[in-house]
């Protein structure tokens, strides 16, 4: 039996898992949609809906392959708090903080100039969830209990060692400021630091597997589990092993129900707007990435309503663009609209980071013709890629297990759309 990687991405509206030689070949694809759960009247994530598939899901692709390692993937703003090695809660960052809890964190954080990191809305800032937490279960968080930044909750349930990571941190999380590669003053300041399991690197193997999960699933007993990272520095992470992009500034507009643009190497911007939602991430070497996003594969469902999955057609656009309202129109001309639409706010994004170099468009809407075609036409000095590959964030996982060893995969150009007929 061949050997293979398992990846674990476990993104906001779906999880999935991703069976890969090591070779580069995707053998196996299996995914869930993620169910909303309340507790305790506050909305969760789908954690426990996800432990009970992944076990199972891991049997099915244990018998197609023999696999030597897993790392996990998932969306920021997320954590797990534990009372021991059990769950008690995963707060969803679109839970609403209440205007009490929202007042006295305010004030605490620090300053937007060291964290790079704007108050957004809801809790997607990591830090006023760990505050709101102290109000929702006082006797134990900070107190004995523990939290796991969303990813390392996956590295801990498949391998029982506790870790974070920079990328996770770095995820407009309030807790890390990334010019001094150092947690935050509010962090340190309210006991949160040594809550958070030992710093380690995104692709380092934390160690085996658990022994009952291997049982119950089916894996060889030295199947080694890595710390995994953020969702959008794993595809930023692909994006550096291809060849079209080395040896300068390019930028990645990392696409799904986010759209994460950013901006790799050149000058960067000359200064980060918190209310333009500019921020930077950190990559896996802990340097930070100037960063502009929008929430494009939430608002593409909410233009396109009982209309989604129609396809958006190349020929359309120029109908599509002097459209006025467009969001009444039959669903070939919406789509196409709506992916011209995702293209604008994307070009808008790549100003704000001071986009250089070529662009590569990855994730849910890299297939989408008019959007990667539109985009071309609106940036004309920067060429625009998408790749071969339909998961950049798994990939980007799979690199930082296989590192060099990992066959680069080319990158199809995209020519620009004639916006004007």
């Amino acid at each position: 039996m061949q050997r293979a990687v398992a990846i674990l991405d476990v993104g906001k509206t779906r999880t999935k898992l991703s069976l890969w030689s090591e070779q580069g070949a995707l053998l196996h694809r299996l995914d869930r949609a993620n169910a909303a759960t309340v507790l305790d009247g506050v909305a969760q994530l789908d954690r426990a809906g996800i432990a009970d598939w992944l076990i199972p899901a891991l049997a099915d692709l244990g018998r197609r392959a023999e696999i030597k390692a897993i790392a996990p993937v998932g969306h920021g703003a997320a954590a797990v708090l534990l009372d021991g090695d059990a769950p008690v809660c995963a707060l969803d960052y679109e839970a609403p903080i209440p205007p009490q809890v929202e007042a006295v964190y305010a004030p605490q954080r620090d300053a937007f100039a060291a964290t790079l990191s704007p108050r957004l809305p809801l809790g997607l800032n990591l830090g006023v969830q760990l505050f709101w937490l102290e109000q929702l279960h006082p006797g134990l968080w900070p107190g004995r209990g523990r939290a796991l930044l969303w990813p390392q909750y996956w590295s801990f349930v498949l391998g029982g060692e506790r870790a974070c990571e920079v990328t996770s941190l770095g995820c407009h999380s309030d807790l890390w400021r990334p010019l001094e590669r150092r947690f935050s003053d509010l962090a340190g300041r309210r006991g949160w630091v040594e809550r958070l399991g030992q710093l380690r690197a995104a692709g380092e193997a934390l160690g085996p597997v658990r022994r009952g999960l291997a049982a119950a699933a089916g894996l060889a007993p030295d199947c080694v589990v890595h710390c995994g990272l953020h969702d959008s520095n794993a595809a930023l992470h692909a994006a550096r092993g291809f060849a079209e992009l080395k040896g300068g500034a390019f930028s990645v507009v990392s696409t799904g129900t986010w759209f994460v643009c950013l901006a790799v190497g050149g000058r960067g911007p000359a200064s980060y707007d918190p209310a333009r939602d500019m921020l930077a991430n950190v990559d896996v070497e802990g340097r930070p990435i100037p960063t502009a996003r929008f929430m494009g594969g939430r608002d593409y469902e909410s233009w396109m309503g009982a209309a989604i999955g129609a396809a958006p057609r190349l020929e359309l656009l120029a109908e599509a663009a002097a459209l006025g309202d467009w969001r009444a129109s039959e669903p070939p001309l919406r789509a196409t609209r709506a992916a011209l639409e995702l293209a604008r706010r994307a070009d808008r994004a790549l100003g704000l980071t001071a986009a250089e170099g070529p662009i590569l468009v990855e994730g849910r809407f890299a297939a989408d013709p008019v959007l990667a075609a539109s985009l071309a036409a609106l940036r004309p000095g920067q060429p625009v890629f998408r790749s071969s590959l339909d998961d950049g964030v798994a990939w980007g996982a799979l690199r930082l297990v296989l590192g060099e060893t990992l066959p680069p995969a080319p990158l199809e150009p995209v020519a620009p759309a004639d916006l004007d007929g």
